[in-house]
């Protein structure tokens, strides 16, 4: 009978409920999204040249535990709140404390374990195809993953039942101990506010002290790598504190001088904002630290990831000027090469000795047509395009031989005028260099030519030396890299913003009274909403803010392995604001369909 009592109380509230569920579903998707990668040992090795990257793993793994534990306990808290009038109702009617703390544990392990179940099964669904995508869109060669991954399947419900069940077993303790009376009159109680201006004050002074021990360490690492097996869990234990306090106490602080100025304050319901969010900063702490570190770790990988793509790009164009390089094109590869954008090209005759020693090029053509090469400065890390008509310089011929044959690049070359060559036995071959606009933007074509070239020479299948082959292997040796930044940043962005959301959506039942009073009074709806979106707007900014700043001073940590980690970042910085803006934008409509009329 309790158990179908628990059930159908689960059924008569499931519009109220939908924000629970829907937010524990994410939060389980989101575990076993990671748990896929960090738990996938040949994933992490066959795809990461970083010999830390299971270590930095693990540590996520430990971080996103905690986080989720927190969130798991908003959640249960908000479930709690939700029929504690209900369970005072039974408890005054006469029913047992035993028998309503066995309805407590069906309710909350029943949501808990369909809500990991669904989640489960929209974290594989949503594995699958954002990796597809991202696979897709930007050309990554990933080995070894798989969207269904049993051991983080199986971890990620152990995970959640284990939770579940200490949540269960947590709420009913906690009901057993608490008075009928205040159980039914839970929404009528006073909360009362901490004011200590000296606790406030040495948490400012402490939360600088450890944020600058934080930033200090991932500076470090990206002097000494060998740095990062300790400055990893000094960095995050020392910036999770430092963010804790510093958000607890420059919040207060900031809302104190704003109520100080009376023509801040005054002005409009900026009182009444400024009161909720004093109201509501000791309860949300906890929430906009953790969101804080979130959204540093989501936006580093993101930009890590973006940092690995063009780091691809530079590698590339580092390892050879030209594009494209035909011998002896037909009309085909003429057709193709001129449907290239942009293109530049460059045709060179050349004839090859019997021993294949010696390669001749006419030098008319090479003083008409300056041959482009790069040279890469190991200090800078950066190469530079110089241009030589004299191929036969040991540090230009390197560069020429790149472009011929297998079976040429162990040649010599020389130059010769015109009359020697036509002297010269043998057949005369035509080389076509071409360089387009962009090596990225004709990447479909040039694989195509480059494939082309390869049926009609065999030899040079898998052969290399062109650019297209530089870019297969170093794409397989980034590509990695660059989806573990991408799917974990998509990951913790979803984690944060669902964390945030449900927080605030979780408090604002208690807050209908309020929008209700200041309605009767004669307050218009537009200022209603104004309210409303300013206070949630400094909720979502405040995380942010910080979040930005761990990321800024967090690229520090990646300067031994990304040429320019902060070029372009305007980039992912841009794309990831106007999905945390999204979010925003989500959670004050939610809020006014709940609190307002």
């Amino acid at each position: 009978m309790l158990n179908k009592l628990a059930l159908s109380g689960i059924k008569h509230r499931m519009r109220d409920y939908t924000v629970l569920f829907s937010g524990l579903m994410i939060a389980s998707a989101i575990f076993y999204m990671f748990l896929s990668l960090a738990l996938n040992k040949t994933f992490l090795k066959s795809n990461s040249p970083a010999a830390a990257t299971a270590f930095i793993f693990g540590f996520g793994i430990v971080l996103l535990a905690i986080i989720t534990i927190v969130y798991i306990n908003y959640a249960n808290t908000f479930l709690l709140s939700m029929r504690q009038k209900e369970y005072g109702m039974f408890m005054m009617l006469g029913a047992k404390s035993s028998k309503i703390s066995r309805m407590i544990f069906v309710e909350t392990f029943t949501i808990g374990a369909i809500s990991t179940i669904i989640g489960a099964l929209l974290g594989i669904i949503a594995t699958k195809y954002v990796s597809q995508w991202m696979i897709t869109a930007l050309d990554m060669h990933v080995t070894h993953f798989s969207s269904f991954y049993l051991p983080a399947l199986v971890w990620t419900f152990i995970f959640f039942i284990v939770i579940f069940v200490f949540s269960a077993i947590r709420n009913s303790i906690s009901l057993r101990r608490t008075k009928i009376l205040t159980l039914l009159h839970k929404d009528s109680q006073p909360s009362k506010i901490k004011r200590n201006g000296a606790v406030k004050a040495v948490q400012a002074v402490l939360g600088i002290i450890f944020l600058v021990i934080g930033y200090f360490c991932m500076w470090y690492i990206g002097k000494n790598a060998a740095f990062i097996f300790l400055g990893v869990p000094i960095a995050l234990v020392t910036i999770v504190i430092g963010t804790y306090f510093t958000i607890n106490s420059a919040i207060t602080a900031v809302i104190s001088l704003l109520k100080r100025n009376t023509k801040y304050s005054q002005k409009g319901l900026n009182n009444f904002t400024l009161s909720q969010l004093s109201f509501r900063i000791g309860d949300y702490t906890k929430i906009l630290s953790m969101v804080s570190i979130m959204f540093a770790l989501a936006l580093g990988a993101i930009t890590v990831g973006l940092g690995f793509q063009k780091q691809i790009s530079a590698v590339v164009n580092g390892q050879n000027y030209y594009d494209v390089a035909v011998h002896n094109a037909d009309t085909a590869q003429k057709n193709r090469i001129n449907h290239l954008s942009g293109d530049d090209q460059s045709n060179y005759s050349y004839k090859i000795d019997d021993n294949k020693k010696i390669i001749y090029y006419r030098a008319s053509e090479l003083k008409k047509q300056p041959f482009h090469y790069e040279a890469f400065n190991m200090k800078s890390m950066i190469s530079t395009t110089k241009k030589s008509t004299n191929i036969a310089d040991p540090d230009v011929s390197y560069s020429m031989l790149q472009n011929m044959m297998p079976k040429y690049r162990m040649s010599q070359i020389k130059m010769v005028n015109d009359a020697d060559y036509n002297n010269i036995p043998g057949k005369s071959n035509t080389l076509t260099l071409v360089k387009t606009s962009s090596f990225k933007n004709n990447l479909s074509k040039i694989r195509t030519i480059s494939k082309e070239e390869a049926k009609r020479y065999p030899e040079l299948k898998n052969a290399g030396g062109d650019k297209y082959s530089a870019y297969i292997m170093i794409n397989g040796f980034f590509s990695g890299l660059e989806f573990m930044g991408f799917f974990l940043g998509i990951a913790f962005l979803a984690m944060l913003a669902s964390c945030l959301m449900f927080k605030i959506l979780s408090g604002a039942n208690g807050d209908v009274k309020r929008y209700n009073m200041l309605y009767k009074i004669g307050t218009r709806q537009r200022v209603l909403r104004s309210t409303i979106n300013k206070e949630i707007a400094v909720l979502f900014a405040v995380p942010a803010g910080l979040g930005v700043i761990h990321v800024l001073l967090g690229l520090q940590m990646f300067k031994g392995i990304l040429f320019q980690p902060y070029t372009h970042i305007e980039v992912p910085f841009g794309i990831f604001i106007v999905l945390y803006l999204c979010y925003y934008l989500l959670t004050r409509y939610l809020y006014k369909k709940i609190v307002l009329k």
